[in-house]
């Protein structure tokens, strides 16, 4: 985190002490005790070295997802981090059990629709909707998930109007030596300003950091709006 020091951060499968540094202060998702009673075990942390509040509604869930304002120096942003379920998780929320992907199915239309929420309720911010998608969608063959659930995403992605900036085959591209199934979702207000960055699982000594490979993205104000006199957004003059 100290190499990419990036200002926002989205972790997943974390604790609440594994900081960034000093200087961020952070929202979590409620504790989950799906695999030990730790308190301070959490599924998703947004990090940000600028001002954070969490969002109330919609209300953090324990599955892994939490929304965050946070006052950039573009102007306000919303950031919703989230998990959305791996292949086996066993049960739905009422405790009833679930076959193969039936829970990422079903997480990823109960997020979309908060997606759709905050877009409708605070239509002055651009959304970034971030985190572990369980969902490889680089197009390699052996992408994590089906083509029937990538198809389902794409479909809640479009409906919502974000844009995945990491759809990528970043081992082609020779950044990765697996396919990645982290992604970075945003709004058309905003736009990546460079290419997506990646970091494998790996320090430089093989020391496993995670089981999931880094990625972050410049975002920029998008050639179609800009901050307005006011502050806030409207359409870019010819």
């Amino acid at each position: 985190m100290c190499e990419v020091d990036a200002d926002i951060w989205v972790l997943t499968e974390t604790f609440v002490d594994r900081s960034p540094g000093d200087e961020f202060d952070c929202v979590f998702s409620p504790p989950h005790h799906d695999r030990r009673p730790d308190p301070s075990e959490r599924w998703t942390a947004i990090w940000s070295r600028w001002p954070i509040r969490a969002l109330d509604t919609p209300v953090p869930h324990r599955r892994g997802t939490v929304a965050a304002d946070i006052e950039t120096p573009l102007g306000p942003i919303i950031v919703y981090g989230c998990v959305i379920a791996w292949s086996h998780k066993p049960t739905f929320d009422d405790g009833t059990p679930a076959a193969t992907w039936e829970v990422h199915a079903a997480e990823i239309d109960r997020q979309a629709t908060e997606w759709l929420w905050l877009r409708e309720h605070h239509p002055d911010r651009p959304l970034v909707v971030a985190g572990d998608f369980n969902q490889g969608r680089s197009g390699r063959r052996w992408d994590y998930g089906t083509h029937a659930l990538r198809q389902q995403l794409t479909d809640r992605l479009d409906q919502v109007g974000l844009r995945s900036l990491t759809d990528l085959d970043l081992v082609e591209t020779g950044q990765l030596v697996q396919s990645h199934v982290q992604h970075i979702c945003v709004s058309p207000e905003l736009r990546a300003s460079g290419r997506v960055h990646a970091w494998e699982r790996t320090d430089e000594s093989g020391q496993r950091l995670s089981d999931h490979p880094t990625l972050a993205a410049d975002l920029t104000v998008s050639d179609a709006v800009q901050p307005a006199a006011d502050g806030r957004r409207g359409p870019r003059d010819a």
